[in-house]
């Protein structure tokens, strides 16, 4: 698989998500011409089974971007409830990292 790799030193954005009552910070690292390309949560308890869920959901979202997908793509393809919010916290870091991805794009335009 190839990876782009992000730059040592790198512009990084850092906000909160709420799901289920829970609230999380996340950071999304991003490549010189602003697209994300690594993806980190806090917020679950630490050692907790949902905080080494996100963990291991950040590693995959970062890999997947490094490897160029499309966050737009990624996110149409989580699951949706029937008012189509995201079916889980994972869902909504994807929707959040597409949303970051099209800010960015509008603001390099």
């Amino acid at each position: 698989m190839y990876r782009e790799r992000l730059p040592q030193r790198r512009r990084s954005v850092t906000s909160r998500l709420s799901y289920g009552g829970a609230s999380y910070a996340v950071t999304i690292g991003l490549y010189r011409d602003g697209r994300p390309g690594e993806v980190f949560v806090k917020g679950a308890k630490t050692g907790s089974e949902m905080d080494g869920l996100l963990d291991d959901a950040a590693v995959c979202l970062s890999l997947l971007l490094q490897a160029g997908a499309d966050p737009a793509a990624l996110a149409r393809s989580m699951g949706r409830l029937p008012e189509g919010l995201p079916a889980s916290v994972i869902g909504l870091l994807v929707d959040h990292v597409s949303a970051t991805s099209r800010e960015n794009a509008a603001l390099a335009s």
